[in-house]
């Protein structure tokens, strides 16, 4: 078997099986908890969470928010809210949007402790807010996809929260959403190498964060194409190998690090569609 194929089957397989999972405690739980990362709040959803959650109450958390644009998450909370579904910006480690995480889940517990359950892709900020919830660290939390390695209950005050294993997108429309997917460390380095995934996020950021990433790296603004950008970011850094060459893997590893933990400045790396277009369909819950 091709090993592309190979790999394809794997996520598929990956993917049914915490599907399945999700339909088998959905009767447990009164509310459904979705995260995405606000930085690409569309990308970073499975959109069979929407089927496999049935008519269940849910409400979709843009983690990560203090990372995203803030004209940018507006925007995709505008467009969510045209759609019917109930979305907030959470910053989990600040904690900014949490209260109202709490007083929703509050009120669809009126008739006794809430049960909810959070699901989401990989590595999209799921343990984090449910440690923030809990008000200390219960759930683990990685920097690599995957962490969560089976379901977990734990106590949120009076509530609990099931948290489940992540589900990988179902597919990659092309090597730039892979890339993106990376960016975000969503997708591993297996997927896509650190070094691929930093040229098309040095694409981006040139469209629309250019002075962030001038002064960061300390780069001239006519420097040339995404190719000269990382390896002079990895000069700067240090990543050089026999020869005084770059080491461009681990130059895109230093550049998607600076950028996951926001040194980059706040970006969000889609938009939402317009009022009036065709977007990614949902229900609200």
């Amino acid at each position: 078997m091709a090993e592309g194929a190979r790999g394809r089957g794997l996520l598929a397989g990956h993917m049914a099986r915490a599907l399945r999972a999700i339909r088998r405690h959905l009767a447990a739980v009164d509310l459904v908890i979705e995260v995405a990362d606000a930085r690409a709040p569309a990308l970073t959803r499975n959109p069979h969470l929407a089927r496999a959650a049935g008519d269940k109450a849910r409400v979709l958390v843009l983690a990560r928010a203090d990372l995203a644009a803030e004209g940018a998450t507006r925007r995709w909370l505008a467009h969510f809210a045209r759609q019917g579904v109930r979305a907030l910006a959470v910053d989990a480690v600040g904690g900014a949007g949490v209260e109202r995480l709490r007083a929703l889940m509050q009120e669809r517990g009126q008739a006794g402790p809430c049960r909810a359950m959070v699901v989401g892709v990989p590595n999209v900020g799921k343990s984090s807010l449910i440690n923030r919830l809990a008000g200390r660290a219960r759930a683990h939390t990685g920097a690599l996809p995957g962490v969560t390695r089976g379901p977990q209950w734990f106590r949120v005050g009076e509530a609990l929260l099931l948290d489940l294993p992540g589900v990988l997108p179902p597919f990659i429309r092309s090597r730039e959403t892979l890339a993106r997917l990376a960016a975000l460390g969503v997708v591993g380095t297996d997927a896509c190498p650190a070094a691929e995934a930093a040229l098309v996020l040095i694409e981006e950021l040139r469209r629309l964060a250019p002075r962030e990433l001038e002064l960061t790296y300390g780069l001239r603004s006519e420097l040339g194409p995404p190719e000269a950008v990382l390896e002079e970011i990895g000069r700067r850094r240090g990543c050089l190998v026999a020869g005084g060459r770059v080491d461009l893997e681990r130059a895109g590893e230093a550049l998607l690090k600076d950028f996951r933990l926001g040194k980059l400045g706040r970006v969000t790396l889609e938009e939402p569609p317009a009022a009036g277009d065709a977007g990614p369909g949902d229900e609200g819950g």
